[in-house]
Parts: structure tokens; C-alpha cells; sequence
């Protein structure tokens, strides 16, 4: 068995292969169901959890076992350490059974999360996106950049509650070359100008939350939401065109949800019905197809 690190991986992949990869795999016709977090009982009333994503070639509909994969996921989050969740990824033979690849899920996690939602921005956002709003900070955020950079031509990258560390790694990326990166601190006035604007962690002690209260991108915008937790104004929620990564399940109930991403990389439904219309893509919990995908991808490539 193999131990794939954080750096093999940074090294056998680029932004096209990946969201290649993950539009071949909500195409395709891999299994991955749904498990609930197992509670790890700690001390002081605590309790951490240990999360599972399952996922496999459908070796059934294949009508052989000479080809792929069966992967899992496992996610430790204690409460010692909160947002400081490990990860790992374990990949099996799909023909003998037999484990072939153990992957730094953390790294993996990072590709995975910013081409997902760099493939939702390329069914979802207008085809003329060059305006790029950036509120908040993740840690991923340099990585979804670059991507988002694969799959429209920005002109203009505007950080707002982004830290020093991510606003010069994301300055420094070379698919960002030839396009402006800034700073504001007036998110109000700098929405007027976006066409598309990706929410990552917000900062409660910076008036973060205060604006996201009063969102109100413009007419066209695309809104990509990378912090699950961030409370959305519900006149948004309602006026944009929303999507998930998949409707078995949905992210927040109660809404109307257009596609998820199955539907919208098989055509089998539309994204954006016409140029002046609010797009939002809130992706679910579910990881398993996607992480499964990208490990096998991995493996082959290192």
C-alpha cells in the first residue's frame, strides 16, 4: 500500500485534470451512500465525532471487477480542537480487495472542495465573469481561485476579511498573472461592481455578518458559497437560482432548489436560464463520489 502525502499530491495535479475528474464522476454511475456521524463521547459532557464517506465503482452495472476502486473517507473532529478536524483517505482494489493507497485527506479535501465549486461557477456564473469578490478567509482559498481562474477569465480579484497570509498566497498564484488583486473594506460598494462573489469564513468581530445581512449582489451575479455556515439573507434565498451539489440532500430544506451537480454536468437540467439572473450553489455534506474520484485519480497519477 501506498502513503500519499500532502506534496505528492500538490505535484501530480493541475486545475483542468481535477475538474475533469469530477465532471466525469457526477456523470458517472459510482455508488456512494450517505453515513451518519458516529459521537465519540469526552470528557466534560464533550462530544467528537467520526465521520465516514463511502463510495465505490458500480461494479454491478460494470459487469466486471477488473477496474476500480473502493474508497472511504474518515473525518476526527474532537471538540479539544475545534475546526482542526484530520482526515485521511484509504483506497481499496476493486478486483482483489486488497488496500493500495492511504491519502493525506486534508490535501485531498482542498483540491476536492475548490473544483467543485469551480466546476458549479462554470454551468453557473455568466460567461463574461471577470469580477471576482472574495469575503472572508479560508484556507483554501488560494487553491479555489486558481480554480476559478480555470474556468473563467478574470480580469479584477478583490479580498475583503481576507488575512495577509492568504491575500499573498493568492497574489502570488500564477494563474492570476495578468489580473489585479486588491483589498477593500467596503463590501457594500465593491458588490456593485461583482460578478461573481465566493463567501468564505467570516470574521464576527469585523462587521462581516452586519454585510452579509444587507447582501445584495447585482443583477447576473453568481454567489458561491464556501462556509456552510454562513446565515444568508433569506430575500436571497428566495429571489436567486439555487443550486447544491446533490439534491438527495439538500443542504437547507424548506427551499427551492433548481439542480444539483449530477443534473447540471448531464444536462438533464438547466443552470442559468438568462443573463440577468442571481445564481447561488450551496453544496451539501456529501463528499463521497467526488473524494472517491479524485483519490483514484491520484493514485494513478503518482
Amino acid at each position: 500500500m501506498r502513503i500519499i502525502a500532502s506534496g505528492e499530491i500538490d505535484a501530480c495535479l493541475e486545475d483542468r485534470a481535477v475538474l475533469e475528474t469530477l465532471r466525469h464522476a457526477f456523470r458517472s454511475n459510482t455508488i456512494a451512500p450517505r453515513t451518519s456521524p458516529i459521537p465519540i463521547d469526552r470528557p466534560d459532557h464533550l462530544t467528537g465525532t467520526l465521520s465516514l464517506q463511502p463510495a465505490w465503482t458500480d461494479f454491478a452495472a460494470q459487469g466486471d471487477v477488473s477496474r476500480g476502486y473502493v474508497g472511504c473517507a474518515l473525518s476526527l473532529d474532537l471538540p479539544e480542537q475545534p475546526g482542526l478536524a484530520s482526515s485521511l483517505y484509504l483506497l481499496f482494489s476493486g478486483s482483489g480487495g486488497q488496500p493500495v493507497a492511504l491519502l493525506d485527506g486534508m490535501r485531498l479535501n482542498a483540491w476536492r472542495t475548490s473544483a467543485l465549486h469551480a466546476l458549479a461557477a462554470g454551468y453557473l456564473s455568466r460567461e463574461d465573469t471577470s469580477r471576482l469578490l472574495v469575503i472572508g478567509d479560508d484556507p483554501r482559498l488560494p487553491r479555489l481561485v486558481s480554480a476559478y481562474a480555470e474556468v473563467r477569465n478574470l480580469s479584477s480579484v478583490l479580498l475583503a476579511g481576507t488575512s495577509q497570509g492568504t491575500r499573498s498566497r493568492i497574489g502570488g498564484l500564477a494563474a492570476l498573472r495578468d489580473v489585479h488583486v486588491g483589498e477593500t473594506g467596503d463590501i457594500r460598494t465593491a458588490l456593485d461592481g461583482a460578478d461573481m462573489v465566493c463567501i468564505a469564513g467570516l470574521d464576527h468581530q469585523a462587521g462581516h455578518l452586519d454585510a452579509l445581512a444587507a447582501l445584495d449582489p447585482p443583477a447576473g451575479c453568481h454567489i458561491d458559497v464556501l462556509d456552510p455556515s454562513a446565515p444568508l439573507p433569506e430575500l436571497l434565498l428566495q429571489e436567486a437560482r439555487l443550486f447544491t451539489s446533490d439534491l438527495a440532500a439538500p443542504p437547507l430544506t424548506g427551499l427551492e432548489w433548481a439542480a444539483d451537480m449530477k443534473e447540471l454536468t448531464r444536462g438533464s437540467k438547466a443552470g442559468r436560464r438568462y443573463y440577468g439572473q442571481r445564481t447561488l450553489f450551496l453544496p451539501g455534506s456529501g463528499t463521497g463520489l467526488a473524494d472517491h474520484a479524485l483519490a483514484a485519480h491520484i493514485f494513478l497519477k503518482t
